[in-house]
């Protein structure tokens, strides 16, 4: 937006933007298909999804404002939240209940081509 972003800045997006819907159709695989979760590879790909949205946004925003990004991005490293929406076991009672709203909006923004 206002061409916030220099040149190198709009090549990096474009990796990001391109690493973000891998990402998510993957995310999306891994709840359509039971069993299939890899923990691992999802977060493998967040990890390389928020290094390139760091060096994106990094000279746009505040330092305080990096460090919640850094915050969130430990919470995905860690790999217990990705756990539990993949609990495959618990559907009724663990995060795993949210699994499809999240792919739905997930779906819904592939469609639309915002991701």
């Amino acid at each position: 937006k206002n061409n916030a972003f220099n040149d190198a800045e709009m090549i990096l997006f474009s990796e990001f933007k391109a690493k973000y819907r891998t990402t998510a159709l993957t995310f999306i695989s891994f709840s359509e298909v039971n069993y299939t979760y890899d923990r691992e590879l999802l977060v493998d790909y967040f990890g390389c999804v928020f290094d390139l949205l760091r060096s994106l946004i990094k000279r746009h925003i505040s330092p305080k404002s990096l460090d919640r990004l850094d915050v969130v991005q430990e919470v995905m490293k860690d790999g217990t939240l990705l756990d539990a929406l993949f609990d495959y076991d618990d559907i009724e009672n663990g995060l795993s209940r949210h699994l499809s709203v999240i792919c739905c909006k997930l779906k819904n923004l592939i469609d639309d081509e915002k991701i």
